[in-house]
């Protein structure tokens, strides 16, 4: 599947050793032996040795391909490598091709939404229900939602917010069943949620545990977006921003039904966003308050008195 600029995407966990090709390839294509040499720290590697080696390591990498003369590249086709640190690479941090300048109205999102057994994505707790709704060019285009069988009991209180019940997801799917659905609907578009954070670990989770892939790409949390479009509101949950655009919720705490109407108040906050003049990523960047932040963050740091012992003020041998 193609995926859009400024989408999600999947990619392979990050190694060292496929972080220090990509570092190394950044000068331009090399031969096997030279680049296995400089990866592996094996210099003069036998050539069929060496061809074996990097087949291996960028083994399920597009990232890395091969030109007409046999060396190895970073593809053309994915240069996530030029405009990022390699630290950046060996986190996962890497987002898909992107540029600042790209127009919010030409961009498509995905808006998703889970319920899970609590809030530990990385611990025990998995997703029992997931919902993704595609919204291109200010329309709902498609809705992805299933129950997913979590493998573990659901609490009674999370069954009393979501009424979902282990009767229900006894024989529904594992998530590892729907994963590749999901990743259809996700992939290419710009991932949005009410609190983002939340349903981008529990995403990001469950793709790693079924497949060992990361999920990179442009994040987009409508509770954040709320705060600077609607300051007028006491409260940014999902119930005061739809009832402020008269968005009905069809099922509250079930994830169609949030996911829906989360997508429909994103549509109006990026109209909205528009009348502002926010009308590129970097504007929504900015209206967001992002760079401010880490702004603040480094002048803190410099404010910060060292806890290192300084020079001393006065002579006290006198």
């Amino acid at each position: 599947m193609a995926v859009m600029r400024g989408g999600v995407e999947t990619r392979a966990e990050s190694t060292f050793l496929a972080t220090r090709a990509a570092q190394f390839l950044q000068a331009g294509p090399a031969d096997p032996v030279a680049l296995i040499g400089h990866v592996c720290n094996l210099p003069g590697a036998p050539r069929i040795v060496a061809e074996h080696m990097a087949e291996a390591i960028f083994a399920g990498r597009p990232e890395f391909s091969r030109d007409d003369a046999g060396r190895w590249r970073l593809s053309i086709a994915t240069p996530i490598y030029e405009t990022t640190s390699v630290a950046n690479v060996a986190q996962g941090s890497l987002g898909a091709l992107t540029t600042s300048a790209d127009v919010l109205s030409r961009l498509s999102y995905v808006v998703v939404d889970t319920e899970t057994t609590g809030g530990r994505a990385y611990g025990s707790d998995r997703i029992t229900e997931v919902a993704a709704v595609v919204v291109r060019d200010g329309e709902l285009c498609d809705v992805f939602e299933t129950l997913v069988n979590p493998c573990r009991p659901i609490p009674s209180f999370i069954s009393q917010l979501t009424h979902i019940t282990w009767d229900m997801v006894k024989d529904a799917p594992k998530f590892a069943e729907i994963e590749p659905q999901l990743l259809g609907v996700i992939a290419g578009n710009v991932f949005a949620a009410h609190n983002a954070n939340f349903d981008w670990r529990f995403i990001c989770a469950e793709v790693f545990r079924a497949s060992g892939q990361q999920l990179v790409g442009r994040r987009l949390c409508t509770v954040k977006l709320a705060r600077k479009i609607l300051p007028q509101l006491s409260r940014r949950s999902l119930d005061h921003v739809a009832n402020y655009y008269g968005v009905e919720i069809s099922g509250r705490h079930r994830a169609a039904g949030d996911a829906i109407a989360t997508a429909r108040c994103l549509i109006r906050m990026l109209d909205d966003a528009a009348d502002r003049g926010c009308v590129t990523w970097d504007d929504l960047d900015l209206l967001i308050g992002k760079r401010g932040l880490r702004a603040a963050r480094l002048a803190r740091a410099k404010r910060r008195r060292s806890a290192l012992p300084g020079p001393a003020a006065t002579d006290a041998t006198a």
